[in-house]
């Protein structure tokens, strides 16, 4: 028997999209405090560059050595001060295999997360915690997952019928939140969000995109895909 071995498959490599990142919010009492040193506002600055409107990011600290040219064990140094100082808050920690956490950005004392995640309509889940969250409903049952599907159809109907579409895409709460409305909207089926889906979403975060920027390029992309896209991969690749 003759074994004939294939030809080594040519791969193209995809170029990394650009950093269309290109302002950083920082608190004022930061750029103030004569005695917080040059290398952590630099890394407050770099993690504030990763953070949403509500001051909620969950950038890592490999992606943040990378950026500033440091080590991790510098930027480990440095958050340690900023959250003793109070210029950081971790909300939760991040589990073993991720090596990130969700932090806010602490730009007013007097302002509680739940004020400030009320104001600015974002949600405080990072994309993994979310998947995570679908993959427990799963597992309790498809009844649960139909119902909580159901509720969450009732409750974008509700906002579609008060506003008009450009206004009530600015009321949902969160990226996973648009991409379900859309797949109804243009191809009127309910979508399975999957990992690629949970990917997507975690690369437009990284880059410090808002709910609306997302949900409105997403739409522009979606229409002009001449099939119904499995996942959104391809569209945040490209951003």
């Amino acid at each position: 028997m003759e074994f004939i071995i294939p030809k080594k498959p040519k791969v193209k490599l995809k170029p990394k999209p650009p950093d269309r990142r290109q302002i950083a919010v920082v608190p004022l009492r930061a750029i103030m405090d004569k005695s917080l040193s040059l290398g952590a506002l630099r890394v407050l600055c770099m993690v504030c560059a990763y953070a949403n409107r509500s001051g909620i990011t969950w950038v890592g600290q490999q992606r943040l050595a990378q950026d500033l040219g440091v080590s991790r064990r510098t930027i480990t140094a440095q958050m340690t001060k900023l959250r003793t100082k109070g210029y950081v808050d971790r909300l939760r920690k991040g589990a073993k295999e991720s090596h990130t956490s969700t932090m806010r950005i602490v730009y007013d004392r007097d302002i509680g997360l739940d004020d400030l995640l009320a104001m600015s309509s974002e949600d405080d889940r990072s994309p993994r915690m979310i998947l995570e969250e679908e993959r427990e409903m799963a597992k309790k049952g498809s009844k649960t997952s139909a119902k909580a599907v159901k509720t969450l159809g009732e409750y974008v109907d509700t906002k579609m019928a008060d506003k008009g579409n450009d206004e009530g895409m600015l009321a949902y709460n969160s990226k996973f939140e648009s991409v379900l409305v859309l797949y109804r909207k243009i191809y009127k089926e309910e979508k399975v969000m999957n990992e690629l889906d949970m990917k997507a979403i975690e690369l437009a975060e990284s880059i410090g995109l808002t709910n609306q920027q997302f949900a409105t390029g997403l739409e522009v992309w979606l229409n002009a895909r001449p099939e119904r896209p499995d996942s959104i991969i391809d569209y945040a690749r490209g951003l």
